[in-house]
């Protein structure tokens, strides 16, 4: 009897061990990196949250159209004679670039005809202070004033060699011909193969190729004469005042 008694009692106490060894083994497997039901659900959650990024816009670029520098008898373009001299030179330099050159000259001498003239008694103008600004183009902007400070536009010029950068409202620029535009005033007379005539306002100095449009002859009488149309051409155009040379050969 006794014997079967601690049999019995030894197998429970091993059985007892032995469910105690598995309860063990099952949590340290769970610390040593056997995925349990728990870990497995929380590595497999997914973020749902939207994500949003801002749009980015590019405003558009805006160039000013270019200016109409139009020449005509009260100006250029929409720039008319009387404005204030840094409206025009603003405007002309953001076109075409800086001026080729930017002089100022004093006229102290008052003439007899109201004018005004330079020291030395050789160069006229309208205004006793003077600037005549030039850009590569062979045009040249003048402006006049009482003082340095307060010039407006007085008048331009526009010069050979030909090119066609400017033109009147018909057309014309230097070069052109009067054949091309009969509409030229061209005046009889000059100085030898030079003379002068007017379109759209303008004042023109003409060239003549071979027919003189002023000469003397053999007695030393002064011939006047109008040239055939297809051998004058212009080379310099200009409007109201400029500095002007006193004493030219003619």
């Amino acid at each position: 009897m006794s014997h079967t008694l601690f049999t019995r009692t030894a197998t429970t106490i091993v059985g007892l061990a032995l469910l105690a060894a598995a309860c063990s083994s099952s949590k340290t497997s769970s610390a040593t990196g056997v995925p349990t039901s728990e870990s497995v659900a929380s590595s497999t959650t997914v973020d749902t949250t939207p994500t949003t990024s801002a749009a980015t816009t590019t405003p558009p670029t805006t160039v000013p159209a270019p200016i109409d520098f139009t020449l005509h008898g009260d100006g250029i373009g929409p720039f008319n004679l009387g404005i204030p001299a840094d409206e025009l030179i603003d405007a002309m330099t953001t076109q075409f670039g800086p001026a080729s050159s930017d002089d100022s000259a004093e006229y102290p001498t008052v003439d007899t005809f109201g004018g005004y003239t330079s020291a030395d008694g050789e160069v006229g103008f309208v205004a006793p202070f003077g600037r005549t600004v030039c850009w590569s183009f062979q045009f040249c902007a003048d402006f006049g004033g009482a003082d340095a400070a307060t010039q407006s536009f007085v008048g331009w010029t526009y010069n050979e060699p030909a090119g066609t950068t400017l033109s009147s409202t018909s057309g014309v620029t230097i070069g052109s011909r009067w054949s091309d535009f009969p509409a030229m005033v061209v005046d009889s007379g000059g100085c030898y193969t030079v003379g002068s005539g007017t379109i759209d306002g303008i004042t023109l100095t003409l060239m003549s190729d071979v027919v003189a449009f002023g000469s003397y002859d053999d007695l030393g009488n002064y011939v006047v004469a109008v040239p055939p149309a297809d051998q004058v051409a212009v080379t310099s155009m200009q409007i109201g005042d400029s500095p002007s040379f006193l004493f030219g050969d003619c």
